[in-house]
């Protein structure tokens, strides 16, 4: 699985979007609104995974159009088309 993470300026912060999760989060510049969002992502994994939903690899983190492979985590993705 591929997530998607979009990135808004509004004003002085930045908003990080997970529109697969609807996922939001913000922060000061863009590295903070990426690590809050990237920790809320595998925080949803990790929930998911400890409730018994079927899971799926999280193969990468697609931020604002450009791949990013250097966000590793040992977890999984719901593998369902509806996760909200």
């Amino acid at each position: 699985m591929k997530i998607t993470v979009n990135l808004i300026k509004v004003d002085n912060e930045f908003i990080a979007n997970c529109p697969e999760l609807d996922i939001n989060c913000y922060g000061s510049d863009k590295d903070e609104a990426i690590r809050r969002i990237q920790s809320v992502i595998y925080f949803y994994i990790d929930s998911a995974k400890e409730l018994g939903l079927d899971v799926e690899n999280l193969q990468e983190i697609i931020i604002d159009g450009e791949t990013d492979q250097t966000y590793h985590h040992n977890t999984s993705l719901l593998s369902s088309d509806s996760i909200n």
